[in-house]
């Protein structure tokens, strides 16, 4: 099966989840983000994934998802595919998003399946067929059913397939046999993104075209080599995929003890890349103790420091 994509390699590599920055007020830190844009590109990022459950979107309103998408396409100036999730309960509001993103040029967009009321396959797919109808840009569905509650079938996936501008999936499970058989069903053409970040190598040797991640935001050079190795098929070169994967798996298991966003906040802050590590209520603010906790693990991890921004902004650690 073939889909409408004008350059399909572009689609391929690591694609940042990206954050969105705030000041202490709770406000947009636009300066951090713009930042953040510049510091991925410069550690070898293929793209962007803007305004999705790492960017808090679901907690931003619809114009702060808008202004977001508009600095982040400004910063990135067309150096890196970019992709805006567009996803909301309201198949309106989705629509009014990706209007919004075509209208800045992105090259996709994606968008969640409409959860918390209770919907068939059948109304989910024409949810994601009234966005598609509505703009030309491809459409990549983002599957993450430990976030909606909601499992996708095969027979799904093959329906979109079929529509040339949906060009495949980000496929946030650690079920790579799903990933495997959506492949199988699919074709070669429809793309795949490996949506766990503790899991890529496995997802890349699956099959995955590239990957979509939150904690690229911290390590946004490990992944990018990674995928060097993945697409370079230098089995000697390849080997070291193990150990990389471990490295990034020792950062995103002292991660889940805590809140996820807050938790990569800031330690892009001790990176010095945020100027504030403030999320927005009612995610969870660190308490003295906790952040006393991740900065020894910061100041302990070569991983980390690694990815650390070279011009240390002023106020950070």
């Amino acid at each position: 099966m073939t889909n409408a994509i004008q350059n399909r390699d572009s689609f391929h590599g690591i694609f940042t989840a990206l954050l969105t920055p705030m000041h202490e007020n709770g406000a947009i830190d636009f300066d951090s983000l713009t930042r953040l844009v510049e510091h991925q590109i410069e550690q070898g990022i293929h793209g962007f994934y803007v305004g999705g459950s790492t960017g808090e979107g679901f907690i931003l309103t619809s114009e702060e998802r808008k202004q977001v998408l508009e600095v982040v396409v400004r910063a990135a100036a067309g150096r890196v595919t970019i992709i805006s999730h567009v996803g909301c309960i309201s198949t309106m509001e989705s629509i009014n998003l990706a209007k919004h993103a075509e209208l800045q040029g992105v090259d996709a967009v994606s968008a969640v399946v409409p959860f918390y009321y209770k919907v068939s396959m059948k109304e989910i797919r024409e949810h994601y067929e009234a966005i598609m109808a509505a703009v030309s840009v491809p459409m990549i569905v983002y599957h993450f059913p430990g976030a909606t509650g909601v499992s996708l079938s095969m027979d799904f996936y093959e329906q979109m397939s079929r529509n040339p501008q949906c060009i495949g999936v980000k496929f946030t499970s650690l079920n790579l046999f799903e990933m495997q058989q959506i492949r199988a069903r699919c074709g070669q053409d429809f793309l795949i993104f490996n949506g766990h970040d503790e899991v890529y190598s496995a997802g890349a040797y699956a099959g995955a075209d590239g990957a979509i991640g939150s904690t690229f935001n911290m390590m946004p050079g490990l992944f990018a080599q990674m995928y060097e190795l993945v697409v370079s098929e230098n089995r000697p070169l390849m080997a070291s995929l193990q150990s990389m994967q471990a490295e990034a798996n020792e950062v995103i298991a002292h991660m889940i003890q805590f809140d996820v966003i807050a938790y990569e906040k800031y330690m892009l802050y001790l990176q010095g890349v945020l100027a504030t590590p403030t999320v927005r209520q009612p995610l969870k603010q660190f308490t003295a103790e906790e952040r006393e906790q991740i900065e020894s693990f910061y100041a302990q991890s070569e991983v980390l420091k690694r990815y650390r921004k070279h011009a240390i902004s002023e106020g950070s650690i």
